[in-house]
């Protein structure tokens, strides 16, 4: 098997980069087929999975006219970032020039909340992951929702996919004001990353507002005025390893949309507590939870949006998501 090793040097405030090195000579050591590509700029990580997607169906095609059977992929892409790295990726590969054309991922987790990772039990120590590496024979399906995403009524959708979950309202405000924070990259560096979140936290607490949340669930429809997160997620973290819906599992072809209308201080403590404990959040009537295959919904006013930890602005956003299933060298 052989690997088109992408590496965001920037991923974790440089974690990534500093990692490399060692990785790179493990994969030398195991005789690991590999080819080592960089990012270069946010978001150069969706063109370098277009171009691979591209690559990867020229080489099946020139060993299909060569009468060549083919008895797995042509090369495995191995991602060495975070997850918004293998978001980026994996919308790369979803190029409309070869929309249903699957190229097996392996992930080495070196992100800065890497909850995708943590969802899978993926190894971050370079060892272990080459021995895992070793190991594995066949890709694993995993689930990814399919987005088509409208920042406004007035604007044309456009499809995204995402491994972890996609964000409105609070953590989408905290998840903003991390990202453009700082004192992010130095916390980074001493390990306490998650301390940026936290400070973000308590300023959000104080001036994020409720909005209005339509949702279309199947044949019924729901309605909230005082809406102050929801969060569509694959997995059972957010934010570097909150537990917010705790039996989210990417390996179970299911949608969960978690709402929280708007609580008083010393409650969402409360329910924080909870959410960071025993689950028992799930419990209060301030908390909803809604599962299935497809939804719609749309939000107003405008609020902050993240998709897999990325800010994405803030907006009226309208979506539309639906299961969809990907291959992993997992």
């Amino acid at each position: 098997m052989k690997y088109v090793v992408i590496i965001n040097p920037k991923a974790g405030s440089g974690a990534a980069a500093k990692v490399w090195p060692q990785l790179a000579a493990s994969l030398t050591a195991a005789k690991v087929d590999y080819e080592p590509i960089f990012t270069e700029y946010s978001g150069h990580g969706v063109l370098l999975g277009e171009q691979l997607g591209q690559k990867a169906l020229a080489l099946e095609a020139a060993a299909t006219s060569a009468g060549q059977v083919l008895s797995g992929p042509m090369f495995t892409i191995l991602i060495v970032g975070g997850d918004g790295t293998v978001n980026h990726v994996l919308n790369g590969l979803h190029h409309p020039t070869h929309p249903h054309f699957q190229i097996p991922i392996a992930y080495f987790p070196a992100g800065s909340g890497n909850d995708f990772a943590r969802s899978l039990h993926l190894p971050r120590k370079v060892d272990h992951f080459i021995q895992r590496l070793q190991q594995i024979s066949t890709p694993t399906p995993l689930n990814v929702f399919a987005l088509a995403l409208q920042n406004s009524a007035a604007e044309p959708s456009q499809p995204y996919y995402l491994i972890n979950n996609f964000g409105m309202g609070f953590d989408a405000h905290v998840v903003h004001l991390t990202e453009h924070s700082p004192w992010k990259s130095k916390l980074n560096r001493w390990h306490l990353g998650n301390l940026a979140y936290v400070i973000n936290l308590i300023s959000v607490l104080k001036h994020q507002q409720p909005y209005a949340l339509d949702l279309d669930l199947g044949a019924d429809h729901f309605h909230f005025d005082r809406a102050y997160l929801s969060t569509l997620t694959n997995i059972a973290y957010f934010g570097g390893g909150v537990p917010i819906v705790p039996a989210a599992d990417p390996h179970i072809q299911e949608l969960n949309l978690i709402i929280l209308e708007k609580p008083s201080l010393p409650k969402f403590i409360w329910l924080f507590i909870l959410m960071l404990t025993n689950g028992k959040h799930l419990n209060s009537p301030a908390v909803h939870l809604f599962r299935g295959q497809t939804l719609k919904l749309h939000i107003a006013p405008a609020q902050f949006g993240q998709m897999d930890g990325e800010d994405m602005g803030a907006h009226e956003f309208q979506l539309t998501a639906h299961n969809q299933q990907y291959p992993f060298w997992i």
